[in-house]
Order: structure tokens, then sequence, then C-alpha cells
């Protein structure tokens, strides 16, 4: 799918047609979720995450954007769930690799990289400990209590920090006209 589509394109009779949907972005779901993953999560997981991914879309059709991209939009919230996945199931992974397969995705497009690209600049920016808590919070599925642990400061520190982390990412972004 090389094509950028909108949730717009989907409308017939002011209602989405999930069934296109479902159709057309099947394979990329698909791609998102095998490049994302690794042996340790099931095919039955792998299959719950797909499913999960269009009703999160379909339960949430009122309250989208119409201009809403959906390649973007379904990569979200396939990426959170199989981050969520691994969190239940207390299972770490690289998420540098996971990045990289799908910066070379062909499914990706050129914002979508681009974005990626400026928020891994952002966190390599930011103090040492820091980028061990984004680290350790997004790259390694821990919880907060075990980050704070691990480095040994209180929950309330971290939530503090991964807070700030995010607002003065989304800032610096915004400030960039992203």
């Amino acid at each position: 799918m090389k094509e950028l589509k909108q949730l717009e394109d989907y409308y017939k009779n002011n209602e989405i047609d999930i069934d296109q949907i479902i159709e057309d972005f099947t394979p990329y779901i698909t791609t998102i979720i095998n490049n994302g993953t690794d042996n340790s999560i099931s095919f039955e997981d792998k299959e719950e995450i797909y499913s999960d991914t269009f009703f999160i879309l379909w339960k949430n059709r009122n309250r989208l954007n119409i201009n809403v991209s959906l390649n973007s939009y379904l990569a979200g919230i396939t990426r959170n769930l199989i981050k969520e996945k691994y969190r239940k199931l207390k299972l770490t992974y690289d998420i540098s690799d996971f990045e990289n397969d799908l910066l070379n995705s062909v499914n990706m497009c050129e914002n979508d990289r681009e974005l990626i690209y400026d928020v891994q600049q952002k966190i390599k920016g930011l103090k040492n400990i820091d980028i061990e808590i984004v680290n350790l919070f997004y790259y390694s599925s821990m919880s907060v209590k075990d980050i704070a642990k691990k480095l040994n400061i209180s929950e309330f520190n971290v939530k503090t920090r991964l807070h700030r982390i995010r607002k003065k990412i989304k800032k610096e972004l915004n400030n960039g006209g992203i």
C-alpha cells in the first residue's frame, strides 16, 4: 500500500465501510505485526492484535477526523497493541529493531519516517537519565515501578520525567513545523 489513505475515502452513506478498510489494510497491518513481534508471541496473540486494531478503529470511528491518515492511525494502534501484549506477557524486545524494520518498510509514508527520525534525534539530546528512562519504558516495556527500582528513584520521579520528556519532545516538534 503505497498510497496514503484517509478515513473519508471509506465513507458510504454516512457510514464507515469497515469491510473495505479491513480488505485494503490487512497486508499493511500484518506486515507491521510480523516485523514488530518475534517467536515469543504466539500466532493467536498476533491474530488478537490484528483484530483488536480494526476493532479500535471501529469503536472510535465517530470520534475521528475524516481527514485522518488511516495508514498512520492504524500503524500507531498496531504498534501500541504490540507493546501492550509484550507488557502483559512480561516480555521485552528491542524497539530499535522494530523501528528499523518499519523505517525500511515500503508501506511507511515519508512523513512517518521523518517523524520517527525527528523523535529519535530529540531523544538523543536528552539527559542520560532521561534517555535511560525512555529506553526502559518504551523500548524495554518496563513498568514505572520496575524503572524506579532499577534506577533507585521514586515512581513519582519516573512518571514526572516521562511526562516532561513527552511534553518537551512534542513542543520541539511543533516548533519545528511538524
